[in-house]
């Protein structure tokens, strides 16, 4: 009986070691030549999908297998394919952003797992840049909503278009319910966006407290097409991303998020482009 638990745990300890020796991925430093950058396409304002662009300036072809991004204000984001990038180019690596913490700058660090032409596996470890401030812009969004969250309520009420043809405007109210669980939080009001500019009666450079004991308050944001161009229309993809203003004293000056609206409200806002402009 003693002879079969020392035999059992002998195999059990070889299988470890053999399993340690199969994850033993050698670190090294990251080749001359390949660079990271994480960004966000403009096409993609709407969502939460960002990408990983890899830069291969290497004379070799790299294969990615998997890769690990860090930030002081994200959760860890883990990508795992294969993704091979020739010599001199460049492959985005895309994967949805987590919701950020409030913070400073993105600071990301990524450690790739991968191979050189048909070579082992290896790690190294690399800096990844935020060449725009895409993803820096990003984060500051985040934590500007979960500022405002945490002190009121939000909730965006049904479009109304008032007036005809170029005297017409489309109205959207939205109502802040101060919730209590914070304090210093104050509504700035709304932004304009490359296709609608706000209306001469919207709440646009306000400074609104949302405290606990302060009643709900309905904030008009009333929009007209900034301008009558069919182009426009048709390839934009973020005209209806308007800035929601929040101040606090945790926040930088100018913090704003998009005013959350449904695929509904968002057509409407289309169909008053159309009729407004006499495209429809």
């Amino acid at each position: 009986m003693g002879m079969t638990v020392v035999r059992l745990v002998m195999i059990g300890a070889l299988l470890a070691g053999a399993a340690a020796c199969g994850n033993d991925i050698p670190s090294e430093p990251v080749p001359s030549g390949v660079i990271a950058h994480i960004d966000q396409s403009r096409v993609e304002r709407k969502g939460r999908e960002v990408f990983l662009r890899i830069e291969n300036g290497t004379k070799t072809d790299i294969t990615v297998e998997k890769f690990q991004l860090t930030s002081p204000r994200l959760a860890t984001v883990e990508w795992i394919g294969d993704e091979t990038i020739g010599a001199t180019y460049e492959a985005d690596l895309e994967f949805e952003m987590p919701r950020a913490r409030c913070g400073t700058a993105i600071d990301a660090k990524v450690t790739l797992t991968y191979r050189i032409d048909d070579g082992e596996l290896r790690e190294s470890t690399v800096r990844a840049d935020d060449t725009y401030g895409n993803a820096e812009l990003f984060a500051d969004r985040d934590c500007a909503e979960l500022t405002l969250a945490k002190a009121a309520d939000l909730e965006v009420g049904d479009p109304e278009v008032i007036g005809h043809g170029p005297d017409s405007v489309l109205q959207l109210p939205v109502t802040l319910t101060p919730t209590g669980k914070a304090s210093g939080v104050r509504f700035g009001g709304f932004g304009s966006t490359v296709l609608f500019s706000q209306a001469a009666d919207s709440r646009t450079d306000v400074d609104v407290p949302l405290e606990g004991a302060d009643p709900p308050t309905v904030q008009l944001m009333a929009v007209v097409p900034a301008r009558c161009d069919p182009h426009a229309l048709a390839e934009d993809k973020v005209g209806t991303l308007f800035p929601v203003s929040v101040r606090s004293p945790e926040l930088p000056d100018n913090a704003s998020f998009f005013l959350p609206l449904t695929k509904l409200q968002r057509s409407a806002l289309f169909t008053f482009f159309l009729t407004y402009c006499g495209l429809g």
